[in-house]
């Protein structure tokens, strides 16, 4: 039975807005959903929720040629809703530092959001915003209700997309090394606090007292600390009012929702993660900026970052209509969205936690992040790892991902990058080195202490900048240094994705790339170990490399290098070289395991030097290559090239005997076929007589992947050959697979018969 009281109220309620809104759409007005402001323009016909275009389609927070509405869209230099300044940042970031973030203008020139610079159209997790229509928001509708229910109606189905990211847990089982955490030095005394609990949207300066982060209305923390929200879980902190080093303590639940913090240019500020579970909508969980500052994350407890965004999908702050495609009239106005396949309110920061600054993460908390859109952590300037355990789950792009350079000094890393987008690949640890004036070095990487394990399809760790694709000058003062230092730490490294070379690809793909542009290129997979464009420099760790494409790598044409003066390394690539230098490969010293078993891959490949003067090293290679000869020159150590019909078969064990019957060299040999090993120790001296044996017994010793460092006893085996060598040579070759010589340099004749024998 229908309640005429209830009805009759209902009705006059719709004939009374009705009225109303037919009398202020004629003068180009919106009214705000919590009836706190309407805003009078030239010509903008119906009201919208981010700006109609045209004045008459609706969109989510001001409109776009009757005036701006909005909580506050004007900011340093912005459009509404937050939006877009002039700043001179390109390439992955999609606005400059100016601009208005959340529902207030930003303090100081380039004090913006960071690199998305959103606002309340920046969110763009919602149809509605503060300014829109009076039925969105069913959250707080007077703008002072704390509540954790912040968000609006669902977006736009995307599902046909891609899907986004599920909340992870990446130390969940695990029973891997964990990292020492170390102290960073730098982490400043922080004169306030600030704590903000985002389940129930509130803040407070001493964790006892807390105040409820209003909607649409800045309030004042401290002095020259702002905070606001925009009711569709955007929190804006603007900090950029103080040059104070100040610390924010974020904990509790957040979905759809960012937290956008900004810092004073040159200021430090603090971010620690206590406990914290964000799931954003079409923005980043949590953006830090501006790029001049320097950003403390500092974990404590267990926090979830999940992303919101889909691979594929264009995202940008941009007035007009909420959606576009390929189709759309370009005479529309999309601001700085970009004419892709898809598009949607919000914004393509790299990271699920991103800054255009500095990075510096310390702690013993744990960091889980999920990402199908980019990148789990994002810095444009630098990222350092101090500690902490960092789990990413990865189905877009990379794990962790800076513009000048990467540093870890502790800590535990776990990235899991499972996308396997044409030509897009998840990988690992990457460095895009940066160009610029003050760039000179810039573009590397460094690694101190901690344990880092990758699984992906693509590379997994790289400092990938390539000098020789400069685009900005002809000089070579400012060129990045893309190279890759390793001192200490534990790799556990698996790449799984096809080798497809680009350089000889016959296949041209068409795909969308993360941002939805349409893309035509070769088709390419690198899923390499590490990388290092202009060089690796590996003195110490110990490494457990598995990969289809090259092992290790260093890739620039004639002057790329790979020195390993010590460390424990295992490196196995099914697909291609183990160890792959356009330059030289010099080894001082460790302990190297390096198998590429298949037909035309090498243990050792390098195209200019290969040069033994210390360590223990086996390099098994599927191919009969010579020795690089131009490196018999350099090497110091003797060095021993033996076919397979010399060592063994596979899962036998090989070993070189001294003129006394000692063992000298003794080894495991992989469980595929192969060709040849490249054998080098200090304990091959000059001037004496030795004999190959293979399938021997072994007792005792001590061995690292079947490569004994400290000998066993040996006994039985067939003696299949014997050298004997001299002062002046020490590289010692035998060039066909299973027979020819065994001698000195190119070999020539019998080998000689072996003394004594067992």
């Amino acid at each position: 039975m229908i309640n005429l009281e209830s009805f009759q109220k209902s009705l006059l309620a719709v004939i009374i807005s009705a009225s109303l809104t037919a009398s202020l759409t004629g003068c180009g007005a919106s009214a705000s959903s919590d009836g706190t402001e309407i805003s009078i323009g030239d010509d903008s016909g119906s009201s919208g929720n981010d700006g109609s275009s045209d004045g008459d389609s609706s969109g989510d927070d001001g409109s776009s040629e009757g005036g701006a509405s909005g909580d506050d869209s004007s900011g340093d230099g912005g459009s509404s809703g937050g939006g877009s300044s002039g700043g001179d940042d390109s390439g992955d970031d999609s606005s400059g530092d100016g601009g208005s973030s959340g529902g207030g203008s930003s303090g100081s020139d380039d004090s913006g959001s960071g690199d998305s610079d959103s606002g309340d159209s920046g969110s763009g997790d919602s149809d509605s915003g503060d300014s829109g229509s009076g039925d969105s928001d069913s959250g707080d509708s007077d703008g002072d209700e704390s509540g954790s229910d912040d968000s609006d109606a669902d977006d736009e189905d995307l599902s046909s997309y891609g899907t986004p990211a599920v909340k992870a847990d990446l130390f969940s089982g695990y029973t891997g090394d964990y990292g020492n955490n170390a102290t960073d030095e730098s982490l400043p005394v922080f004169s306030d606090t600030i704590y903000i609990n985002l389940s129930d949207l509130t803040f407070s300066t001493d964790n006892s007292e807390f105040s409820s982060i209003l909607k649409g209305t800045e309030t004042a923390v401290i002095d020259g600390v702002s905070i606001v929200r925009d009711g569709k879980g955007y929190i804006t902190v603007d900090a950029s009012g103080t040059s104070d080093s100040i610390k924010f303590v974020l904990s509790g639940t957040l979905t759809k929702g960012t937290v956008d913090i900004t810092a004073k240019k040159n200021a430090s500020v603090g971010v620690e993660l206590n406990g914290v579970d964000i799931t954003s909508g079409n923005n980043p969980a949590v953006v830090v900026g501006p790029k001049t500052a320097t950003a403390y994350v500092i974990l404590k407890g267990t926090n979830y970052l999940t992303d919101g965004r889909i691979f594929g999908i264009g995202y940008s702050k941009a007035n007009g209509t909420d959606y576009y495609d390929s189709s759309v009239d370009s005479s529309v106005d999309v601001s700085e969205a970009s004419m892709t396949q898809k598009w949607a309110l919000g914004s393509d920061d790299n990271g699920v936690i991103s800054t255009k600054g500095i990075f510096r993460i310390s702690g013993d908390g744990i960091l889980n992040i999920s990402t199908a859109y980019k990148h789990g952590v994002y810095a444009k300037n630098r990222l350092y790892v101090y500690g902490g355990q960092i789990g990413v789950k990865n189905s877009g792009r990379n794990g962790l991902q800076s513009k000048n350079g990467f540093d870890m000094f502790g800590g535990t890393i776990n990235i899991e990058g499972v996308g396997n987008h044409t030509n897009k690949q998840s990988r690992g640890i990457i460095v895009s080195g940066d160009e610029s004036e003050d760039g000179a070095g810039l573009g590397g990487m460094n690694f101190v202490d901690g344990v880092v394990n990758i699984t992906t399809v693509g590379k997994a760790i790289s400092a990938k900048w390539d000098i020789e694709d400069d685009a900005e000058t002809t000089e070579t003062t400012d060129d990045p240094s893309p190279v890759v230092k390793i001192s200490g730490g534990t790799f556990n490294i698996t790449t799984s994705g096809q080798v497809i070379d680009s350089d000889r690809s016959q296949n041209t793909v068409s795909y969308y790339d993360e941002d939805g542009i349409l893309t035509t290129e070769a088709e390419k997979c690198s899923p390499e170990g590490i990388e290092g464009k202009l060089g690796l420099e590996i003195s110490g760790g110990t490494f457990n490399i598995n990969t289809t494409d090259d092992a290790l790598n260093a890739s620039r044409d004639g002057s790329a290098y790979i020195n390993i003066s010590g460390g424990s390394l295992y490196l196995n690539a099914s697909s291609a070289d183990a160890i792959d230098s356009n330059g030289d490969i010099n080894i001082s010293g460790g302990v190297i395991v390096s198998v590429a078993t298949m037909g035309s891959e090498d243990g050792f490949d390098c195209d200019g030097k290969l040069t033994f003067t210390g360590g223990v090293a086996v390099g098994i290679s599927g191919s009969n290559h010579e020795y690089a000869s131009t490196g018999s020159s350099t090497t110091t150590q003797n060095t021993f090239v033996i076919g397979s019909s010399y060592l063994g078969s596979q899962n036998t064990v090989m070993a070189i005997m001294d003129s006394s019957d000692n063992p000298v060299f003794v080894f495991k040999l992989p469980s595929t076929s192969y060709s040849l090993a490249t054998v080098s120790s200090p304990n091959l001296a000059a001037a004496d007589t030795y004999g190959v044996y293979s399938g021997v017994t072994v007792s005792g010793g001590t061995e690292f992947r079947g490569l004994y460092t400290v000998m066993p006893s040996v006994s039985g085996g067939s003696l299949t050959g014997s050298v004997t060598t001299n002062d002046s040579t020490h590289v010692y070759t035998s060039l066909s697979q299973g027979g020819g010589s065994f001698g000195p340099g190119a070999g020539g004749g019998e080998p000689p018969s072996f003394p004594g024998g067992r």
